[in-house]
C-alpha cells in the first residue's frame, strides 16, 4: 500500500509539472531540460529496458522446472491374458542445476546495472540536445531583437516617421541620399522577416522536444556570456564515473560472467528422478520403485568452444571499454580547447568592436543629422554595427553549445537531478510492485 501511494503521489507531480507548462512563461535551460526529462521517449524507452533487465535477474535464480512422463501400453495385459492397456510406468525427473546459477545471477545483476547507468547516460544526451535547441532560440531570440531594434532606428533616425520622431534634427537630404536611406530601411525589413522565420522554426523544434504548446513559451532567457568555466583536471576527474564508462564497465563484468556461465554449462545439468512402474509377476501385478540419477558423457568439444567464445566476446567489451575511454576524453579536450578560444574572443570582440562600433554609430548619426558627414558614413555605420553585434552573438552561441558539449563528454548533469531522481524512484517502485 506504501508503494501504491508513493507511486501515486509521483505521478501526481508528474501530472502538475505537465499542467503548469501550458500557462505562459519565460523558459530557462534548467526549467526546459527539466520539462525534457519527463517527456522524453528515450527515457521512456530506457526505463522498459530495466523492465527486462530486472525479469532477467528474476529468471537467473530459476531451477528448471521438473518433468513428469507417463506410459500406457498393453504389456500387462498380455502377461495375463486380460488384455487391454494399462498405465505402467510413471516418472518424475528434476534437473539440478550446479554452480551456474550464481553466475547467472551475476550476468543478469551486472547487465541491469548496466542498463541504469545507460538510463543516466540517455538523461545526459537528452539534456545536451535540449540545450542545443534552447541555445538556438536564445540565438534566434536574440537576432530577432536586434533585427526589430534595426527596423525601428532605420524608421527613426532617417525619416520614416518624422511626426513621432520630434526630437530628432532633420536635414535637407539629396535624391541620392534619400535612395540610400530607402534601402537601408528595405535591408533592415528584410532583415526583420528572415530573423522571424528563423525564430518560429527554432521555437517550433523547442516545442516539439519538450512535447509542450507554443503558447506555453512567452520568452526564452537571455543569451549570456560563458563566464564560468571548468577546470578540465576537475572534468578529467569527473570523466572517470561518466554514465557511459560505467555503463560499458559493467558490461564488460557480465562478460566476464558469462565465460565462468560457459565453464559451469560444459556438460547438461545431471538430473535425479522418481519412477513407478507395475508389471506383471508370478504372484500377480506389483508396484515397481526406482531412483534414478543421470549425466552427460561429453564426447566432443562443444563445450570448449562455447567458452572460447565467451572469453573472445569479453574481450570484445574490453576492447570497447578502451575505445570509448580514449574517444570521451579526445572529445572532452577538443571542446574544452574551443570552448575556451570562443570564450576569449568574445571577451576581446567585446571590447575592440562591439563597444567602438556602437559609439560609433552613435556619433555618426548626430554627425549626419547635423550635416558633418555624408550618406556613406552613415550607411557604413550602420552595417558595422549590426554585422558586429551578430558577430558577437553568434560566438556568445558557440560558446554555449561548446560547454553543453563539455558537459555531455564530462559526464556532468547541467541543471539539478530531482526530477531525474524521480524517475529513478519510479522505477523503483514498479520492480518492486512486480
Amino acid at each position: 500500500m506504501f508503494l501504491q501511494k508513493l507511486y501515486l503521489i509521483v505521478l501526481t507531480l508528474f501530472t502538475v509539472l505537465a499542467t503548469n507548462q501550458s500557462i505562459a512563461q519565460q523558459w530557462t535551460l534548467q526549467s526546459s531540460v527539466r520539462q525534457a526529462i519527463t517527456t522524453s521517449p528515450e527515457l521512456k524507452k530506457s526505463i522498459a529496458e530495466l523492465g527486462v533487465r530486472q525479469a532477467d535477474i528474476s529468471l537467473s535464480s530459476l531451477w528448471p522446472d521438473p518433468e513428469i512422463g507417463f506410459r500406457v501400453d498393453n504389456k500387462m495385459g498380455q502377461d495375463d491374458g486380460a488384455g487391454g492397456y494399462d498405465l505402467t510406468d510413471i516418472t518424475i525427473t528434476q534437473s539440478i542445476p550446479m554452480s551456474r546459477i550464481k553466475y547467472q545471477e551475476e550476468v543478469a545483476s551486472a547487465s541491469m546495472k548496466a542498463a541504469r547507468f545507460t538510463q543516466q547516460y540517455q538523461s545526459l544526451q537528452v539534456q545536451n540536445r535540449v540545450s542545443k535547441v534552447f541555445h538556438q532560440l536564445q540565438f534566434a531570440s536574440a537576432k530577432l531583437a536586434l533585427a526589430e531594434k534595426q527596423l525601428k532606428l532605420a524608421n527613426k533616425m532617417y525619416g520614416q516617421d518624422k511626426a513621432k520622431s520630434k526630437d530628432v534634427v532633420v536635414r535637407y537630404l539629396t535624391p541620392l541620399e534619400k535612395m540610400r536611406l530607402t534601402i537601408i530601411r528595405e535591408e533592415a525589413k528584410q532583415a526583420e522577416g528572415s530573423a522571424e522565420g528563423k525564430y518560429k522554426e527554432a521555437l517550433s523544434e523547442f516545442v516539439k522536444l519538450l512535447g509542450i504548446e507554443a503558447d506555453s513559451v512567452d520568452s526564452v532567457s537571455k543569451l549570456l556570456p560563458v563566464t564560468d568555466i571548468p577546470n578540465l583536471k576537475q572534468l578529467s576527474n569527473l570523466q572517470n564515473n561518466h554514465a557511459q564508462l560505467s555503463s560499458q564497465q559493467q558490461e564488460v563484468l557480465a562478460a566476464n560472467h558469462k565465460i565462468d556461465v560457459a565453464r559451469s554449462t560444459q556438460m547438461i545439468d545431471p538430473s535425479v528422478g522418481l519412477s513407478w512402474q507395475r508389471d506383471t509377476f508370478s504372484t500377480g501385478r506389483e508396484d515397481i520403485y526406482a531412483i534414478m540419477f543421470s549425466i552427460q558423457i561429453p564426447l566432443t568439444d562443444r563445450t570448449a568452444t562455447a567458452e572460447s567464445k565467451a572469453t573472445y566476446k569479453a574481450s570484445q567489451q574490453k576492447i570497447e571499454l578502451q575505445l570509448l575511454k580514449r574517444e570521451l576524453k579526445i572529445n572532452l579536450n577538443r571542446s574544452y580547447t574551443h570552448l575556451n578560444h570562443v570564450t576569449e574572443q568574445a571577451i576581446e570582440y567585446k571590447k575592440k568592436v562591439l563597444k567602438p562600433a556602437s559609439k560609433m554609430l552613435e556619433l555618426t548619426n548626430k554627425g549626419f543629422s547635423s550635416g558633418e558627414l555624408n550618406i556613406l558614413s552613415l550607411v557604413d555605420a550602420n552595417n558595422t554595427y549590426f554585422e558586429s553585434q551578430l558577430n558577437y552573438l553568434d560566438l556568445l552561441y558557440q560558446a554555449r553549445v561548446e560547454l553543453a558539449e563539455v558537459k555531455l563528454y564530462a559526464g556532468q548533469m547541467i541543471t539539478d537531478t530531482q526530477v531525474q531522481n524521480i524517475v529513478s524512484q519510479n522505477n523503483k517502485f514498479n520492480m518492486e510492485d512486480k
